[in-house]
């Protein structure tokens, strides 16, 4: 029986090397990252797609074609088959259809993409790698293949009414108020456009009278976000002391019944000064080229830090020492005025 194989897709299907696929016996490292080409009609370019056998065993191997887009209120990405009206399967050959591939042996696939005077704006393929004569084809609905892997090949036919146009949906954290770090940013963008779009940016944070004391990343990968549709992408502030860090025994992350990862709160003391406490402020600043300029997109919100438990042990240490005080205080007083 075929292994459904779910696409590792960070973002819209990335793969990169070491990304190892397991087929029924069949071990495949699939290379590079996914290709953005850029090109303009009536011209013809090319992509060099890698592959290594992982496996004991020499394989048989045959090239496929198939295409990708995005569906969901997150922008995930879903393989399907050729269907009528998809002409632009024809512009694209490869050196070989069939190639036979040893253990341990990368192979080096062309895949050349003839482009005609009439195409404009965005083309998505999946170049999928199985063997020879198995059948290959999507799960309905969802980012997975049959008895294949695959690589992306995101193709942009560059014409004056290109439309480049990306909205902020959402700049939120999970809470308005933590007790320790990390805090969670989720930034939701909608692409308005007719081609595909590689936001990226900074998050900055700021407390305490202090500018700039946390910087993170967002969509470091250069993920795109395809035409018409939306993207989530997160990022984490752990900077901080204490700090909740999943839970982990040997190699393997530790989860509940419900699958979620457990954490446990890090008590790093030579992160002492990074005890993150008050209000604090994150602003976002994302760019994307719109053909011809870089445009920004920004964001503010705040959320609050507050460990209670550091300040409630903090508050009772403070009692005691004022309590003490005043116990010694008042025996003095006592003292002098027995001597009066």
């Amino acid at each position: 029986m075929k292994l459904k194989i779910l696409l590792a897709i960070l973002g819209l299907g990335f793969f990169s090397v070491g990304d190892v696929w397991a087929l029924e016996g069949l071990s495949l490292v699939v290379s590079p990252l996914p290709i953005n080409l850029i090109t303009t009609p009536g011209v013809t370019v090319s992509a060099q797609l890698k592959i290594k056998n992982g496996g004991s065993q020499p394989e048989t191997l045959q090239v496929g074609l198939m295409k990708f887009s995005a569906y969901g209120d997150e922008g995930k990405p879903r393989l399907t088959d050729r269907e009528t009206g998809d002409n632009y399967f024809d512009w694209m050959t490869f050196s070989e259809d069939y190639f036979e591939i040893n253990p341990n042996e990368w192979k080096t696939i062309t895949a050349t993409i003839t482009v005609p005077e009439e195409a404009a704006f965005g083309y998505y393929y999946a170049v999928t790698f199985s063997r020879k004569n198995d059948d290959v084809s999507a799960v309905a609905g969802e980012t997975k293949v049959i008895g294949a892997t695959a690589s992306l090949i995101l193709v942009e036919v560059r014409v004056p009414n290109a439309i480049r146009d990306i909205e902020v949906l959402e700049f939120s954290t999970q809470r308005k108020v933590y007790e320790f770090l990390p805090t969670e940013f989720t930034v939701k963008l909608k692409n308005k456009g007719n081609v595909h779009v590689a936001p990226r940016g900074d998050i900055f944070i700021d407390g305490w009278g202090k500018k700039d004391i946390a910087l993170l990343p967002i969509n470091e990968i250069k993920g795109n976000v395809l035409p018409n549709s939306n993207r989530v992408f997160t990022t984490s502030w752990t900077d901080g002391f204490p700090v909740f860090k999943p839970e982990i025994e040997g190699e393997t992350v530790v989860t509940d019944r419900q699958g979620k990862v457990k954490n446990k709160l890090v008590w790093d003391f030579a992160s002492v000064l990074k005890l993150r406490w008050g209000k604090y402020t994150a602003n976002m600043l994302l760019v994307y080229d719109d053909g011809t300029r870089d445009v920004p997109i920004e964001g503010k919100l705040t959320f609050w830090v507050v460990p209670w438990r550091i300040l409630a042990v903090g508050g009772l240490v403070v009692i005691l020492i004022v309590l003490g005080i005043w116990s010694i205080v008042k025996g003095v007083v006592k003292n002098i005025k027995r001597k009066t």
